[in-house]
């Protein structure tokens, strides 16, 4: 019944838009929006399929958004569309390796002797996996299955299974904060969104202090949350298991660390990451590692869905459309920069989430606008990364974020998350006035 009434809402909703033109709009300014509103409810429900609907929503921004076609194809004309393409390959070049099982493996079972080590642990290795694994859907499959095989090693029972396989995901958004090469999408897509150029240090500069302390608080709240099955770990036994690879993990794990010592010194050599990740790609299938038939390790609806979502913020303020829906928000925000005005940011960003889901479409939207309405009274970077650490690691449901879709039904339940969802909501509310904003003063970046 819900399904069959979501469709009536929704053309209820468009009819309304298209007949009376609410906020003074004009009827190209009428279609542009009922497009976007067909298109994010069909990404949430997941029908028709994301390349269909990004079509139609990129087609309907050419013709009617008032917006030049290469603002609307920004993404892949970007740098970082190659960037992407690239690191889907090579995460599966790691993958095929399977060097992450025998490095891990060994490493779990001997310091991961309670539940508080074990998450300790788990932690670090994701942190070991940003650094070595570009893409972040690619990482978490391959920490998913390194961590399954252990779980099944120590015949832990389902339900605390069930949760600590929710928090390997859980951990892996948390970090993404961390780092700008977190998540290779997100992160170099609110700088794209934003216009702002930044190098890793200077991202790890502004973050990697505040979102350790999230990180902290995190874990406590899992903690606090999931302490009935947490309580039911028991770690096997100590195994003493030496890591042994051959000649050919050797060299394979040398490529592999070669490319993250050439990431983490880009600003000596100036080799841009897209060029080191394509030179590392190569290094591996001169060995054998991969092949032509991993092409399709890249995620071709992914792009269509990211080409689609890039483009919102463009055209929604090339349209005059945000200025139309978000204009009334000036008066509530006021004209100092203060708590009221970035809380303001900051829930309106969370209500955005809540009904937009994706990370992508939301940023895209809420940066665009905010950095607009606050031109003059603060810098871009700020309002940025208010509206990043408002959506990152706030969630209620799978579909809010699409690494919890790629375990959802697999490793953990709907329900798992939704409780640690609100959870995310303290999580993230006392994260930016407790650590980020005392931080961001502290080192003068407003």
């Amino acid at each position: 019944m819900k399904k069959r009434l979501l469709p009536i809402l929704v053309l209820l909703i468009i009819l309304f838009i298209l007949a009376f033109r609410p906020l003074d709009m004009d009827l190209n300014q009428a279609i542009v929006l009922s497009a976007l509103i067909v298109t994010v409810v069909s990404w949430v429900v997941g029908y028709p399929n994301k390349i269909i609907a990004s079509v139609f929503l990129l087609i309907m921004f050419i013709i009617f958004g008032n917006t030049p076609a290469s603002r609307v194809l920004h993404f892949p004309l970007s740098p970082t569309f190659i960037l992407i393409i690239f690191s889907f390959i090579f995460s599966q070049g790691i993958i095929n390796s399977n060097l992450a099982s025998k490095l891990f493996l060994p490493f779990i079972n001997r310091y991961a002797r309670n539940i508080n080590q074990f998450l300790i642990t788990m932690l670090v290795t994701v942190i070991i996996m940003v650094f070595t694994i570009p893409q972040s859907h690619s990482r978490i499959i391959l920490l998913s299955i390194v961590y399954l095989e252990y779980f099944n090693s120590i015949d832990l029972q389902k339900e605390t299974r069930d949760v600590l396989m929710f928090s390997l995901f859980a951990f892996n958004i948390i970090v993404h904060v961390f780092f700008k090469r977190g998540d290779i999408v997100l992160n170099n897509g609110i700088l794209a969104v934003a216009n702002v150029q930044m190098s890793e240090l200077e991202w790890m500069k502004n973050l990697l202090v505040p979102g350790f302390a999230m990180t902290v608080l995190g874990m406590l709240l899992f903690k606090l949350a999931f302490r009935k099955e947490l309580k039911l770990f028991q770690a096997g036994e100590l195994s003493h298991e030496k890591i042994d690879l051959n000649r050919d993990d050797k060299i394979n794990l040398g490529i592999i660390i070669l490319i993250i010592l050439l990431w983490a010194t880009e600003s000596i050599h100036n080799l841009s990451p897209t060029l080191v990740l394509i030179a590392g790609t190569i290094a591996m299938y001169i060995r054998g590692i991969i092949g032509f038939e991993d092409a399709k390790s890249v995620n071709i609806e992914l792009l269509f869905f990211l080409t689609a979502a890039f483009s919102i913020g463009n055209v929604m303020s090339e349209s005059g459309i945000a200025d139309k829906i978000f204009g009334n928000l000036t008066g509530l925000l006021g004209s100092e920069f203060n708590y009221t005005y970035i809380l303001v940011i900051v829930l309106s960003s969370m209500i955005l989430r809540v009904f937009l889901g994706s990370s992508v479409t939301t940023m895209s939207v809420a940066i665009p606008t905010f950095i607009s309405l606050s031109e003059g009274m603060v810098e871009p970077e700020v309002i940025m990364f208010l509206v990043f650490t408002s959506i990152l690691t706030f969630y209620l449901l799978p579909f809010h974020n699409s690494l919890l879709a790629v375990g959802e039904g697999s490793f953990y339940t709907n329900e798992i998350v939704f409780r640690f969802g609100l959870y995310t909501i303290l999580l993230t509310l006392v994260s930016i006035f407790c650590f980020f904003i005392p931080w961001w003063k502290l080192i003068g970046l407003f």
